[in-house]
């Protein structure tokens, strides 16, 4: 008599929905994202497929932005169409000689006026370009700069060093300056 019981509790619990914890639910999610071409928005989606154990955890909810990412358990992800890019620098061009990158090259910039420029305590300056491209001076370089004058009295060039390194010179001054690109 206990089987037929046994057999008929099992079967209704096969009936039964399955309850997935967090992180199924977590798994489930990110595989819905694999769908997504575009790298950023794929891992946008990715975060958003945490949510379940983000809420479980008690930690602050994920944006909306990405959990709306998250493609529902039905129809394939379908991507946004697409926008206009955001007007930015340009990328930063490569050097495909096999010396380019040991002794330098052509100017990847010439002659752009500056936007403006800031010095942080140490005297380390920030100079952003019309074009938008942000450059900061190395901080192991012994120069300082000590411009005076509105950022727009001064002209810039972005050449290759030695090594990878990038030389920012102003036009008429003889110094040149180590520097980094911030973005």
């Amino acid at each position: 008599m206990t089987r037929p019981i046994a057999w008929c509790a099992l079967l209704l619990l096969s009936a039964l929905p399955a309850f997935a914890g967090p992180r199924d639910d977590v798994y489930a999610g990110s595989a819905r994202c694999a769908g997504i071409a575009d790298d950023r928005t794929w891992l946008d989606c990715f975060y958003g497929s945490a949510q379940p154990m983000r809420t479980k955890l008690g930690l602050p909810p994920a944006p909306a932005s990405q959990t709306q990412l998250v493609p529902a358990s039905g129809p394939a992800y379908v991507p946004p169409a697409p926008t206009r890019p955001v007007a930015g620098p340009p990328p930063m061009p490569q050097d495909s000689s096999d010396f380019g990158h040991l002794f330098g090259g052509k100017p990847l910039i010439s002659n752009v006026r500056m936007a403006s420029y800031s010095f942080d305590s140490s005297g380390i300056f920030t100079v952003t370009l019309e074009d938008g491209e942000v450059w900061q001076e190395s901080s192991n370089w012994p120069i300082l700069a000590k411009w005076k004058l509105p950022a727009a009295s001064y002209y810039v060039s972005i050449l290759p060093g030695v090594l990878g390194s990038y030389d920012l010179k102003v036009r008429g001054m003889n110094a040149y300056f180590k520097v980094h690109r911030l973005r």
